[in-house]
């Protein structure tokens, strides 16, 4: 048996891919975390609010999804004594700076990452051309003005802290909101002529697959080479999805298994530290945790939330291809055209006249209970629950879309990467499957 490893580039962070050949493909691989920082150590015994400070650090690409639900455990531990209010404008402004983060990270993700290894895998003499073409140009502008409207409610990114118990901490003015509004217009525009090939309402009107090939643009282009290169029946996994975030897409956490959507639940889900250091120093190979759903690997992420909101394109395109690598990649890219649709939507009916801030009533320091806050990351679920006693923070675990994904299994029982890998024939065909998942290995280990 031969045994090759690979170091995986061009991710938020590093991770190593370590194969197994047998009769020339892929029969086992590990996915290995080496980057431990320990956020959830560093948060014991600390006071209970420092964790929106922290918290947001753990990534530099979805601060604002961990600060999310950093505050949805706190105000979830608030929940025991008392309601928390949340007025809908505050609501409206936690939704708009999350799209913010989603929107940048899919165009970032698919025009740094996905085509350029495309262009790799079309041609091997390909070096790069990231300063030579005016769409990287264009997709870094497209990219640097979500993260601007973004800022305008969060007031900085990366490592916004704009949340609170009951609210926001930002009170914008009708100024902001119209200049929020102009930046998504010019993001929306560069997504209709470079990304779609199509005007927003004609893109998220589709239903079929071949739409979508219907004019020249970057999805269409990697859409062809995907297919000329197999990518349409490479990747596929168990072909099972969990969303357990709330989203305006669907209502309620669900799981789906094929097309089969049915409610989910959280307390179904377990950790597990097999295969890492924490367990064996000596045996172990890898930082990041493994999750699963009543035992078993779901895949999370945009690809999971459109298939448990039947959303129509993404439906056609798992009907044609299953949960191949070219259906994970269009899922995050439709998702991006919904999400733009819907921030347009926020913004134009935010309601600036409302609080932003309502704050709990008990005092912080007697406050003893355990919360949980789930939130729909870039990525996927991801999941921050807190033990706090007396305002202190006795636990803090953190469960993030990556270990969804990418969390090691074993031989008769392999996650959602491993399953993905399996039978491939190259390593080239390894590493775009393994992006296909968009790796945050920052979060991973964090």
């Amino acid at each position: 048996m031969k045994i090759t490893k690979e170091i995986i580039e061009r991710i938020e962070g590093e991770a190593a891919l370590e194969v197994e050949w047998e009769d020339e493909k892929i029969a086992f691989a590990k996915l290995k975390f080496f980057n431990y920082r320990g956020i959830e150590e560093i948060l014991r015994k600390r006071p209970l609010y420092d964790a929106l400070a922290f918290t947001p650090r753990v990534c530099g690409i979805c601060s604002h999804s961990h600060a999310l639900a950093c505050v949805r455990a706190i105000e979830s531990c608030f929940e025991h004594q008392e309601t928390v209010s949340v007025s809908k404008k505050a609501r409206d402004i936690r939704e708009i700076a999350l799209n913010a983060e989603k929107i940048h990270n899919h165009i970032k993700w698919y025009f740094f990452s996905i085509l350029p290894e495309l262009e790799k895998i079309d041609d091997p003499t390909y070096r790069g051309d990231a300063f030579k073409k005016p769409r990287w140009f264009l997709a870094q502008n497209a990219i640097t003005e979500t993260l601007k409207m973004g800022a305008i409610f969060s007031g900085q990114w990366p490592h916004g802290s704009f949340v609170a118990p009951g609210g926001v901490t930002c009170d914008p003015v009708s100024l902001d909101v119209l200049n929020a509004r102009g930046i998504l217009e010019k993001v929306i525009a560069f997504c209709e002529e470079t990304l779609f090939g199509f005007s927003l309402e004609e893109f998220t009107g589709f239903d079929s697959a071949v739409q979508v090939m219907a004019s020249p643009s970057a999805l269409s282009w990697g859409i062809d080479t995907m297919i000329r290169h197999e990518f349409d029946r490479f990747g596929r996994s168990h072909d099972r999805f969990l969303a357990l975030g709330d989203s305006f897409l669907y209502e309620g956490a669900l799981k789906s298994a094929k097309t089969t959507v049915l409610p989910a639940d959280i307390k179904y889900i377990s950790e597990s530290l097999a295969h890492t250091f924490f367990e064996d120093t000596t045996q172990g190979y890898t930082y990041s945790k493994t999750a699963t759903y009543k035992k078993s690997f779901f895949e999370v992420g945009p690809l999971a939330r459109m298939m448990v909101a039947k959303e129509g394109l993404i439906r056609d395109f798992h009907r044609r291809f299953k949960d191949a690598a070219l259906t994970r990649v269009m899922a995050r890219v439709a998702e991006c055209a919904h999400l733009l649709v819907q921030t347009k939507r926020l913004l134009e009916n935010l309601d600036i006249r409302e609080a932003s801030l309502i704050p709990p009533k008990r005092n912080v320091h007697e406050l003893s209970a355990e919360g949980i806050g789930v939130v729909e990351a870039p990525r996927g679920s991801l999941i921050h629950t807190i033990n706090v006693r007396h305002g202190v923070i006795e636990r803090y675990d953190i469960i993030t879309p990556t270990v969804w994904n990418l969390g090691n299994g074993e031989r008769d029982n392999l996650s959602v990467v491993q399953k993905a890998l399996v039978g491939l024939d190259s390593l080239t065909k390894a590493d775009f499957i393994v992006k296909s998942f968009d790796v945050c290995s920052v979060c991973t280990t964090q």
